[in-house]
């Protein structure tokens, strides 16, 4: 494979004409690097210009302002054959008249490899997808999960710097999606290629990246590893988009540098925390709801308004004041289940307490 190489967005905006003469501000001045070998997802909402940046770096788009390095060079006004990336599309845009591997020496081809690189080049890559003995299929005698190989395949055997992901997965049942994400991160891991994938699917996102980008309304809200932007989101939007947060109301009781104390339900609780807010203000903070203990006894009276057996948890919600908190209570059967209409007792575990930077209530 070729080496992979580095991404750099400097100032990167698409602005489109809308209607009555106003501007559509699909990406705002957005910046970042993705290192050689490292997988970004973009994720966010539908309309929040993760797309749109993947198009720009493809080449389908044009920047409006901004610039978009690949490697040393300077790509803005590169066509995409002439830039050092390949794409996996969602709709796998494999040619049904081919068999399996005319469809991944395609490219190949155009580019007047001999019969003999070609012929190494597909084998080797039909290894490493697990499709060997399936070359001479058509693609509608492939599952949706084997087209996504081939597709996959296809970009690969180019030996491209950067490969790129548009919704891969979003057509194939939940299973199979599981199934290939985790396929995807094995191959990607075992290749070392720059990647950027784009998806609204949290759990992808998760899965696979080695760091996340939020966006929303054409800006980056975050960029950290999956744990730092579960555990530890930048904004209420952030908290909210990724799985299901409590964004709770709080004030602040004590503040210092790497800890603070703030009061929740009338009870003080510390947790660690990187900036100083002041005494007395209004803020919010973030429990999850695997965060939240539910028992007998504990620190703080809740109502059960809601219960729901889901299998693997008890999914309940509870009234705490006025406050609606979602609660998820793992392994159910070897706990008391509480019922709606019941008084229970929570526990909220300090060390997922995360209170909000932008501490406005």
């Amino acid at each position: 494979m070729t080496k992979a190489k580095k991404v750099t967005i400097k100032n990167l905006s698409k602005i489109y004409p809308g209607q009555n003469g106003k501007q559509v501000i699909a990406v705002n001045h957005v910046s970042l690097d993705i290192n050689p070998g490292e997988l970004v997802t973009l994720l966010g909402p539908s309309g929040c210009g993760k797309t749109t940046i993947l198009r720009m770096v493809a080449g389908f788009e044009i920047p409006t302002h901004g610039d978009i390095y690949i490697g040393e060079d300077r790509v803005n006004s590169l066509t995409p054959d002439k830039r050092d990336t390949a794409m996996v599309f969602q709709s796998y845009a494999l040619f049904p008249h081919l068999n399996i591997y005319d469809n991944i020496a395609y490219g190949l081809k155009i580019k007047k490899f001999s019969k003999e690189e070609i012929k190494n080049k597909v084998n080797a890559i039909l290894e490493l997808v697990g499709l060997t003995g399936m070359e001479n299929r058509a693609p509608n005698q492939l599952s949706g999960g084997q087209q996504q190989r081939v597709a996959l395949a296809r970009a690969l055997v180019m030996e491209p710097g950067v490969l790129l992901f548009d919704e891969p997965l979003s057509n194939l049942d939940a299973k199979l999606r599981v199934y290939m994400r985790n396929e995807i991160h094995k191959i990607q891991r075992k290749v070392g290629i720059t990647s950027i994938y784009v998806t609204h699917d949290q759990s992808e996102a998760m899965s696979l990246s080695d760091r996340v980008i939020i966006m929303h309304a054409g800006n980056i809200e975050q960029i950290g590893t999956p744990h730092e932007i579960y555990m530890k989101p930048a904004s209420e939007f952030v908290a909210d988009f990724i799985g299901i947060a409590n964004i709770v109301p709080a004030t602040v009781v004590e503040s210092k540098q790497g800890a603070i104390t703030v009061k929740i339900f009338g009870k003080d609780f510390s947790t660690d925390y990187d900036k100083e807010l002041a005494v007395g203000q209004n803020c919010k903070a973030v429990l999850r709801p695997e965060a939240v203990q539910i028992g007998v006894t504990g620190e703080v009276e809740a109502k059960v308004t809601s219960s729901i057996f889901m299998g693997e948890s008890q999914d309940y919600v509870v009234d705490v004041g006025g406050t609606k908190l979602q609660v998820k209570e793992y392994n159910p059967g070897s706990k008391q289940v509480f019922a709606a209409g019941e008084t229970a007792f929570l526990t909220l575990d300090k060390r997922a307490l995360h209170v909000l930077q932008s501490a406005k209530a």
